[in-house]
């Protein structure tokens, strides 16, 4: 495999963005540090090709090195009809990361709809379609890890939205007693999303074309494995009835 550290990334259709402007739902996390409200869930066809092109030059040249004529440019657009739809760079960084973590959490959703069940499953179809996606898509990594800087409350959203999702299927395979109760699951939503980053990191966005292949996957669930084992089953209770000595006699 070669590696590769900045190639431009081919024109793809961004996920529906949450910072459009114009009418829509109030944000359904309003105690999220940093939260904004949401525009409609799914962007008309000019404010999408917008998002496309922001995407794509965000994680091509970075957030400073990109201009809203240069987004209005790839999109095929004239510059004063992007203040229709956006009310700034800003809007849209902020429009464009929304979009990945809702395009990530649609895309584990579904692969978990055709999981097997349980929880080795699960995490595999979470893994495994995080992973995918970002062999298609190598750049969004690295615009999300560029929001800490530029708009610090937006990053904190964007992971605070991933691991509670992940919280709560770890809590619910706690209660199935597939994972180990002592644990909290935000400590462990957590631990899976740098495993996930890192790893995709390595093998999706620094080789060029590639995936994630299904040995580091199997390596990935048996170190999970091997770390959260299942909760032991209780020990069953002494019966009841008089008790011998060792030497044999009753007590």
């Amino acid at each position: 495999m070669t590696a590769e550290t900045n190639r431009t990334p081919p024109a793809r259709r961004a996920g529906g963005a949450r910072g459009v402007r114009g009418g829509g739902q109030p944000p359904r996390d309003r105690g999220v540090p940093g939260g904004r409200p949401p525009g409609p869930t799914r962007p008309t066809q000019p404010a999408q090709r917008l998002l496309t092109a922001a995407e794509e030059l965000f994680g091509e040249r970075s957030y400073h090195r990109t201009t809203v004529a240069d987004i209005c440019a790839r999109a095929g657009m004239a510059t004063g009809s992007f203040y229709s739809y956006f009310g700034s760079k800003a809007e849209i960084f902020a429009a464009v990361v929304r979009a990945i973590n809702t395009d990530l959490r649609r895309s584990m959703r579904g692969a978990l709809d055709r999981a097997d069940g349980g929880q080795r499953a699960n995490e595999r179809a979470s893994f495994r379609a995080y992973f995918d996606l970002l062999s298609r898509r190598p750049w969004i990594e690295r615009i999300v890890r560029e929001s800490e800087f530029i708009d610090p409350a937006l990053f904190r959203e964007y992971y605070e939205h991933l691991t509670r999702g992940y919280a709560r299927g770890v809590r619910a395979a706690q209660l199935a007693r597939e994972v180990d109760a002592r644990y909290d699951p935000e400590v462990i939503a957590f631990a899976y999303t740098g495993i996930g980053n890192f790893v995709g990191m390595r093998w999706a966005e620094w080789t060029a074309g590639a995936t994630v292949p299904e040995d580091v996957l199997d390596d990935i669930l048996e170190l999970l494995r091997r770390g959260l084992p299942p909760q032991a089953p209780e020990a069953p209770e002494a019966p009841e009835g008089p008790q011998t000595s060792p030497a044999g006699r009753q007590a």
